[in-house]
């Protein structure tokens, strides 16, 4: 959703869907904290539900954005740990975080610790080559014990090394739902969403 979902195209996609829940670009946690929070945070009325999409890994950092963003009056704050950018890795954000659920459920529950709206978190069913339904299992577990209780599953792994973006996003090839190996199969309560195909 990156350079794609400002507040221009989220107004017009809520002229398209009066009840489709909206997310923003993906902001830092540094962008937000240290930059033009008005030019970040903005947004027309009109768009609720609308949820504000983080990246960072620090957990107090993502404590104080979150906090922003339900001062904002955003109705969900979400924690993308689904971009591959070779720029986001080096921020250690985004997919990367699938490799420490330990370090996404701090940053989880510090969020949840000072703000009253849900905490969700967008993922990968895998990163590089790793196909594997304990991974994807694992990680949700571990993020739901912090808290989390919906996650945001974009059906295909994020190779982090050897393909673009662009590429990632048309690599490797989605997998059916029942394929996906996303959710909890034991029964759980987590909730999933579908998300484009984009970052």
């Amino acid at each position: 959703m990156m350079d794609w979902t400002d507040r221009h195209c989220r107004y017009f996609h809520r002229l398209l869907s009066e009840t489709a829940l909206l997310y923003t670009e993906m902001v830092t946690t540094g962008a937000l904290i240290h930059g033009d929070q008005s030019r970040h945070l903005d947004f027309n009325e009109q768009e609720h539900p609308v949820a504000l999409q983080l990246g960072g890994s620090e957990p107090n950092d993502l404590a104080k954005a979150a906090k922003l963003g339900q001062q904002w009056g955003y109705d969900e704050i979400n924690l993308n740990c689904g971009c591959p950018s070779e720029r986001v890795q080096r921020g250690a954000f985004g997919a990367c975080l699938m490799a420490e659920p330990n370090l996404v459920a701090d940053g989880v529950k510090a969020m949840l610790d000072v703000v009253t709206v849900p905490v969700t978190v967008k993922h990968r069913i895998g990163i590089d080559r790793m196909e594997s339904y304990a991974f994807v299992r694992d990680f949700v577990g571990t993020v739901s014990m912090a808290g989390c209780n919906t996650f945001i599953v974009h059906a295909r792994n994020a190779w982090l090394q050897g393909i673009s973006p662009k590429e990632n996003r048309e690599l490797p090839p989605l997998k059916p739902a029942g394929e996906a190996g996303a959710g909890d199969r034991s029964g759980g309560e987590h909730r999933q969403r579908a998300v484009p195909a984009d970052c």
